[in-house]
């Protein structure tokens, strides 16, 4: 038997067909973290909820409760679809990236205020861009979102002893969670200035990231301490990559 009846924000983060009519949508909301709710007759009737179940729109649910983890969608209002950002394939594919990201971060029926209103501001920033954000854009929302989920990257000293870098190349070691001088860990290569602008970011409003260009160093790096830790690739990330290609690597 269903609960009560339960009014919620939520962003659409991934869905998947069920059947001939229905479809289970994956949402993430502050006060539940990540929830899986079961949209009746959503492909049989345009009517019923329209577009409002696509990715990346933040809407106004009503939910009801079952016996496991799918909740029942009973009503679904658009608060903001995103529009501007649906005609550019490069930004699109940043919203699908950052979806999966935070959805992939959060944790399921737990609170999650913090990555719920930090994928609700790419999004917003990503829809009143006018160009195709930079990689410093993305480092900086994945620094924030692995801080939120109590993942903080080391990036301003070695992660080991404490030491400033100061111009110093060091090494991305995953399992202690960032970067590291050369004699106490393993990884991956690092610019100090790389990782200082990395830190940098993690602190500034994604708003002013957008067209910062990019110190030279790992592209993936930040991708790399997430799958580390979640153990899972996100299926967004490839189109980012093949992007990138078709772009000249820029």
């Amino acid at each position: 038997m269903a609960g009560p009846v339960e009014s919620l924000g939520a962003i659409v983060v991934g869905r998947v067909d069920y059947g001939e009519a229905d479809r289970i949508v994956r949402l993430l909301t502050a006060e539940h973290g990540r929830i899986a709710v079961m949209a009746r007759a959503a492909r049989k009737s345009s009517r019923r909820f329209g577009g409002a179940l696509d990715l990346g729109n933040r809407v106004e649910i009503q939910v009801a409760r079952g016996r496991g983890d799918l909740w029942s969608l009973r009503a679904c209002r658009l608060v903001q679809g995103h529009a501007h950002v649906r005609s550019d394939l490069d930004r699109m594919a940043l919203v699908a990236y950052a979806c999966e990201l935070c959805a992939s971060l959060a944790r399921e029926h737990h609170p999650e205020p913090r990555l719920f209103g930090l994928l609700e501001v790419a999004l917003l920033v990503l829809d009143a861009a006018t160009v195709a954000p930079s990689d410093v854009w993305r480092w900086g929302l994945e620094a924030k979102a692995l801080t939120f989920a109590g993942l903080t990257p080391r990036l301003g000293t070695c992660g080991v002893s404490g030491e400033p870098l100061a111009g110093r190349m060091a090494v991305y070691d995953l399992a202690t969670g960032g970067v590291v001088l050369p004699e106490h860990g393993q990884g991956t290569p690092v610019p100090s200035a790389w990782a200082a602008q990395v830190e940098a970011a993690r602190r500034t409003p994604l708003a002013e990231l957008i067209d910062v260009p990019p110190e030279p160093g790992p592209v993936w790096q930040l991708y790399d301490h997430l799958r580390w830790h979640t153990q899972r690739d996100l299926r967004s990330k490839r189109m980012l990559v093949d992007l990138r290609s078709r772009d000249g690597g820029r």
